[in-house]
């Protein structure tokens, strides 16, 4: 289902890369929830008021909160889209870490209310009604959040959006209130004790660790987590894969979104050769880094004496020295 949707939607032949394509896997994104989200937020509405019970009454505007969410995913990828202006000389796509600190923020909201109705439901409790027709429905609402998780998921993976994650994530949390409302309802009417209240507060513990959690994952990338070793390594071989190139040390990373970084480094290369052509690599090497890794790249020539026995020329061992800033540092061994 996801991948149809995904062929329906966006050309085969995608570059994650691209702002457009981002802007349509967006798009795509925010309509699937807004719309899956309404009509959730309806049914479960529907529900909690025929069954009098707070916790599917709670977990309905909790999937109206997911629509807002949607609606912030949407227009935050919409505004990280936007080229660099005097304000913003790297451009906007941090906006996308905002989009998942926001939801973040949202997720631990809901929990809290939902702690607050559940509190007040044990002091005034309700009887709890179930029927065919509600049992149905909420039985059906778990499937299709499910379904979103999992889609979401794959398009976070597919754009590494951390905004994306974090609405998959909250799929995945109403995943479990669902699964915890039937559960209780169900309880209450085989055993006739009322567990509505008590279920909703654990619940809603389980919805606030859960945005606590992806509220640091979406705050690490603003506070500047290390670089992702993956791209390491591959900045590490791409350079290293040039003739003349006998390592490199000194390499930042700054992270401006999923899909630019501004780097800087060192390059060591022999003192021997001409200082034209080892500039013409240098050039060949920051065009590569740009157009395969998107990473805008200022190169530091650091010539080295390769025949005095000390240094082999060639020799691309390398040391990496973790940092806790953005910064890594790739030193040769001698």
């Amino acid at each position: 289902m996801t991948n149809f949707i995904i062929n329906k939607f966006i050309d085969k032949k995608y570059d994650i890369k691209d702002p457009q394509t981002r802007k349509k896997f967006g798009v795509l994104s925010g309509v699937v929830g807004i719309v899956c989200n309404t009509i959730l937020f309806l049914a479960k509405l529907f529900v909690g008021v025929i069954t009098s019970s707070v916790t599917v009454s709670a977990d309905a505007f909790n999937n109206l909160a997911d629509a807002g969410s949607s609606i912030v995913t949407l227009v935050c990828l919409k505004i990280a889209e936007n080229p660099a202006d005097k304000e913003h000389p790297f451009g906007h796509g941090r906006i996308e870490y905002i989009s998942g600190l926001i939801i973040s923020v949202a997720i631990i909201i809901t929990g809290l209310g939902f702690v607050k109705s559940s509190v007040e439901k044990i002091f005034s409790p309700e009887e709890v009604h179930l029927d065919a027709v509600s049992l149905s429905i909420l039985v059906l609402s778990l499937f299709l959040k499910l379904w979103m998780s999992l889609f979401n998921s794959k398009l976070g993976k597919i754009l590494g959006s951390s905004a994306m994650k974090a609405l998959a994530v909250d799929c995945l949390v109403d995943v479990v209130a669902t699964a915890a409302i039937i559960f209780s309802m169900v309880f209450t009417y085989f055993t006739n004790i009322n567990v509505d209240a008590y279920t909703g507060i654990l619940v809603a513990g389980f919805i606030i660790f859960t945005g606590i959690t992806t509220l640091g994952e979406s705050l690490n990338p603003l506070l500047g987590a290390a670089p992702d070793p993956r791209l390491i390594s591959k900045i590490n071989k791409l350079v290293l894969s040039y003739e003349n190139v006998v390592g490199i040390h000194k390499l930042v990373i700054h992270n401006y979104g999923p899909t630019k970084s501004i780097i800087s480094f060192h390059v060591e290369m022999p003192s021997n050769v001409d200082i034209i052509k080892l500039h013409e690599i240098i050039d060949n090497i920051e065009n590569r880094l740009k157009k395969e890794l998107n990473c805008q790249a200022t190169i530091h020539l650091d010539p080295v004496v390769v025949d005095d026995g000390k240094l082999v020329s060639g020799a691309k061992r390398e040391r990496y020295d973790t940092h806790p800033s953005e910064e890594e540092n790739l030193n040769i061994k001698e």
